[in-house]
């Protein structure tokens, strides 16, 4: 004789297999996690150091952070690197110049400045109104950063302060 399962127990069955399957593969991914963000290693000033002196850079110590050279093609592109007090995250700085009388600069050139922000994101420009000098800042999270990432944070940087030349050639 043959036996029939009905159409509930059926639902209920195909419903109980799908949610333990999906369990197991929450579990799974949950299981291998993002290691950068897992390993909660952060980088401090002697490990940056040596980052950037195996990279083939020469940073000088500052009283913050380091400061790197890097020369390409005509330029000489000056960077500060810097961790957080609170050691989460490394910022680069690029003085770029200094701004004697910031009101003689028309709007509409303050205004591209703040537009492209958006273009070179996370990277921005911003001005210091005390010591009169406009800065290009870019931040990233300092956790399992590798020689690889500072790299490419460092040249996506540059990059930013090379392709926005012509907003803050004002400078002095």
């Amino acid at each position: 004789m043959k036996k029939f399962i009905s159409g509930t127990a059926l639902f209920s069955i195909v419903l109980w297999v799908v949610s333990a399957g999906v369990g197991f593969v929450g579990a799974q991914s949950k299981a291998q996690p993002d290691t950068r963000a897992a390993s909660g290693e952060v980088l401090t000033d002697e490990t940056l150091m040596q980052n950037l002196t195996n990279m083939g850079f020469e940073p000088k110590k500052l009283s913050k952070g380091f400061l790197i050279a890097i020369k390409q093609d005509t330029w000489t592109l000056n960077m500060q690197l810097v961790i957080s007090a609170n050691t989460e995250k490394i910022g680069l700085n690029a003085n770029l110049g200094k701004v004697q009388d910031p009101a003689s600069i028309s709007a509409p050139t303050w205004y591209e400045l703040l537009v492209s922000n958006g273009d070179i994101d996370p990277s921005a420009f911003y001005f210091d109104k005390d010591q009169k000098k406009l800065y290009l800042h870019r931040t990233f999270d300092n956790r399992g950063v590798t020689p690889a990432i500072l790299r490419r944070e460092i040249e996506a940087f540059g990059g930013a302060i090379r392709k926005t030349e012509n907003l803050w050639k004002f400078t002095k």
